[in-house]
């Protein structure tokens, strides 16, 4: 088996993309720009694991496509909702 190597710029994207949402919470932004963040959050988590993405069969795909997409959108929600706590308005 072999070692997988770890991917920083995807991790440091990742950790951005999470201070957009926070951001965008902490400043008052409508939830229309938190979708926007997650949009982005999504073109870029398909394109940084692309190469792996296409090693893979397609069911074992798409159910790691839509776990993933379905916990960025918890992590962003959260991160998002922080901001808007600590802004007072949450």
């Amino acid at each position: 088996m072999s070692v997988r190597r770890p991917n920083p710029s995807a991790a440091l994207m990742d950790l951005a993309f999470a201070g957009l949402a926070f951001a965008s919470g902490l400043f008052g932004a409508p939830l229309s720009y938190a979708v926007l963040v997650f949009l982005g959050a999504a073109a870029a988590w398909g394109w940084t694991r692309r190469d792996v993405l296409a090693r893979m069969e397609l069911m074992h795909r798409l159910r790691n496509g839509a776990l993933a997409l379905g916990l960025m959108a918890i992590v962003l929600g959260g991160a998002y909702w922080l901001g808007l706590t600590i802004r007072g308005l949450g």
